[in-house]
């Protein structure tokens, strides 16, 4: 879910090191262009899936396999929190208003769309002024970034990786809010897979996230190892209201 060019050379080496630990998994990582059509793809063996579409739909066909810590100020082992932006200079209160223009990547976004209601009207409520879905987190960025919209909430780890990737893109934003505690997105396999399997996917990439030859992925990912993590974790989304 995280495919930034300055970054895949990361996740190649971790999935690497993640097959030497499972050698009847694919070789290489396959960059699809579309994580969404993979959920539903009986071929992908493991990927990584939103909290949001995990909770709601696709617990029921995929096995849970762990989740991944992160390094970064929003997180908390395996959890984390949307961060909320504007290029103005107003504190998050006199955003919440009819005049205020807010950009989502989709409307069932945990992320970007779930969470900044949580942090702002609450989720049963609707967004009193103008909303635009522009379909991924790095181009309501881009709308802040040029003046097309007052606010967006984005993906804490997303803002990382385009922060160092894109400095220019966030540099006049303001932050003004965070969204909820959530768990970070889920790594998961299909459930045609052998128990046995699943198993042995979960120690591959407990151990390549903890192999010294991957410290330098890791950092660039922002990421510091593994997380376990409990179907319950992901469900728990639910009790936020609207994503259910």
């Amino acid at each position: 879910m995280y495919p930034f060019v300055s970054v895949t050379w990361a996740w190649e080496e971790i999935w690497a090191a993640a097959h030497r630990h499972a050698r009847w998994t694919p070789e290489t990582l396959t960059w699809s262009g579309d994580v969404h059509a993979r959920w539903s793809d009986p071929a992908c063996v493991v990927t990584q899936i939103c909290g949001g579409p995990f909770a709601t739909v696709h617990h029921r066909d995929m096995h849970l396999i762990g989740t991944l810590a992160l390094d970064i100020p929003e997180a908390d082992g395996g959890r984390y929190r949307s961060v909320l932006l504007t290029p103005h200079d107003r504190d998050l209160d006199r955003l919440v208003s009819e005049g205020t223009h807010v950009v989502a990547n989709s409307d069932d976004s945990l992320s970007g769309w779930v969470s900044l209601l949580a942090a702002t009207v609450g989720v049963d409520d609707d967004w009193p002024g103008q909303v635009t879905f522009t379909g991924t987190h790095h181009a309501s960025l881009s709308a802040l970034a040029r003046g097309e919209a007052d606010l967006a909430s984005i993906d804490s780890w997303s803002l990382a990786l385009i922060g160092a990737e894109q400095p220019e893109l966030v540099a006049g934003l303001k932050r003004v809010g965070l969204g909820p505690w959530v768990p970070t997105p889920a790594i998961t396999a299909r459930r045609g897979l052998p128990l046995e399997q699943v198993d042995q996917l979960r120690s591959a990439l407990r151990q390549a996230l903890a192999d010294p030859a991957t410290e330098s992925a890791r950092a660039a990912l922002r990421v510091t190892g593994f997380a376990d993590a409990e179907l319950d974790d992901y469900l728990a989304i639910l009790t936020l209201g609207r994503i259910a």
